[in-house]
């Protein structure tokens, strides 16, 4: 028994390593634009192109809804493709940050202390990954994705009408992603990308428990 479990984590290892070394396939291109829009976002913001900022924003934000569906619906989601869009995602909510701070700094000032937990909700569970498994998560979770979608009115809510209500709502959600990261990390018995949340963590943990 110690066997056969011992040949199928080397055959789910080497399948990783497969998929973690396909890098170039339509998704991670989308992916990549939005990375490449960095530049362009820090340049408006500095200039403190309010308008330009937002339309630049909005189409790197656009992409986030889509390379994921790709990946998905042509068979090309891979390890590096997971962690390609996590890192995106850091740059491009990064950027947001730099933008609200330039471009309208009375907002920034005022949902300073919901953007600071945000910020440290979402660190913890960086940290507590790479204790753990030597890597960062790029986990993708419902609760996530649910943030993800929603940041992007919020955020254009609050510049645009100066409303800042549903942001705050975003952003302390944010405590229950940042949560069951953590939980997925303490559950899982390796690292693992695209976890829809805790449950699936589990299933996997059960699953080779009894392999």
């Amino acid at each position: 028994m110690t066997s056969k479990k011992t040949l199928k984590l080397r055959v789910i290892e080497k399948n990783q390593v497969a998929t973690d070394n396909f890098v170039l396939n339509f998704p991670n291109v989308i992916s990549s634009f939005r990375v490449a829009l960095s530049p362009v976002l820090i340049f408006l913001a500095i200039q403190k192109n309010d308008h330009l900022f937002l339309w630049v924003l909005a189409a790197s934000l656009l992409t986030d809804c889509f390379d994921g569906y790709v990946a998905r619906y042509l068979k090309q989601v891979t390890e590096f493709g997971a962690k390609l869009d996590s890192w995106a995602d850091l740059i491009t909510y990064s950027l947001m940050l730099f933008g609200l701070l330039l471009i309208w700094p009375a907002i920034f000032n005022s949902e300073v202390v919901f953007l600071l937990i945000a910020f440290s909700c979402w660190i913890v569970p960086l940290l507590v990954c790479q204790s753990r498994f030597g890597r960062f998560p790029s986990y993708h979770t419902c609760a996530a994705k649910i943030t993800a979608i929603l940041i992007a009115p919020a955020y254009f809510i609050a510049v645009i009408y100066s409303n800042s209500l549903f942001l705050r709502g975003v952003l302390l959600f944010y405590i229950w992603v940042a949560l069951e990261q953590v939980i997925i990390t303490s559950i899982l018995p390796r690292w693992q990308s695209n976890i829809a949340g805790f449950w699936t963590a589990a299933l996997i943990a059960r699953k080779e428990g009894d392999a």
